[in-house]
């Protein structure tokens, strides 16, 4: 459901879904809403289920009549499309290039068996990063967020120009989209579009799972995880991500263009920082 298209009148219960991509800021919009909603806000963790998509996420959001936000790393689109909800899906989007240098530093730290984890610990950044970009393995660093905005996420195939648009179609129809580098801002958005159904909603936070790169400004974590890599390399990286980064320019002209109508931005957004 557009937000445009929907009156006060006809909804009956309204749903935050964060679409909890990995190493996009995720875990510290989590806590923002388990500091609004307490309770209310359920951080999924059945990936098994949530993996079944609108035919297990309706029926559960039906039987837990108190859940006002739900996050997990698995929510498939679309979403279930209900008479009288409205669910809003947040997307949070980060620089590609960025995103691969922060999976590899938590991988490098995680203490689990995933194999993510398990070959940070065994290559260098640039071997680890050159065996993702094999086809036949898992998609963690291959247009990975385009995958996630277009539903297509658990495929390891090549996408095609098709899922760029259906990733197109999920930011431009949800109110909702924000980018990791311009985070205090997002939530400042975040916080206008959701007064309408949450008047005394506040997102203001804390950062959480920041590794040591973030230390850097964006250009320069850039920069560095370029020098690593090496020319070759990064050209096989921008190949692979090519609707990534696509994506993520749509996305800030989008949040640039919906916040040029919000008024008190940089004060506002000097404001939720922790």
């Amino acid at each position: 459901m557009v937000l445009s298209e929907i009156t006060a009148r006809e909804i009956t219960r309204v749903i935050i879904v964060h679409v909890h991509m990995f190493k996009n800021a995720g875990s510290t919009f989590d806590w923002s809403l388990k500091k609004n909603f307490g309770k209310e806000f359920i951080d999924h963790r059945d990936d098994g289920k949530m993996r079944q998509g609108a035919k297990y996420l309706g029926p559960y959001l039906n039987e837990n009549t108190h859940i006002k936000a739900i996050s997990s790393h698995h929510v498939r689109l679309p979403l279930p499309d209900i008479k009288e909800w409205l669910l809003l899906p947040v997307f949070i989007l980060r620089h590609p290039i960025d995103r691969i240098g922060s999976v590899y530093s938590f991988h490098r730290k995680q203490r689990a068996d995933t194999i993510g984890a398990a070959k940070a610990k065994e290559m260098s950044f640039a071997e680890y990063v050159r065996w993702f970009m094999d086809e036949s393995r898992p998609a963690t660093l291959r247009d990975f967020q385009t995958r996630y905005c277009s539903g297509s996420i658990g495929t390891i195939k090549q996408l095609t120009e098709r899922e760029y648009r259906d990733a197109l179609v999920s930011i431009h129809t949800t109110p909702l989209v924000g980018i990791v580098d311009r985070y205090a801002e997002s939530m400042v958005l975040f916080e206008q579009k959701l007064k309408d159904f949450f008047p005394s909603i506040e997102l203001s936070y804390k950062k959480q799972n920041v590794g040591k790169r973030q230390t850097e400004n964006l250009e320069k974590r850039i920069q560095n995880i370029s020098d690593e890599l090496g020319n070759d390399l990064m050209e096989l990286v921008a190949k692979n991500n090519t609707y990534d980064f696509m994506l993520y320019n749509e996305a800030k002209k989008l949040l640039a263009s919906r916040l040029s109508v919000v008024d008190g931005v940089k004060k506002r957004a000097g404001e939720v920082q922790g």
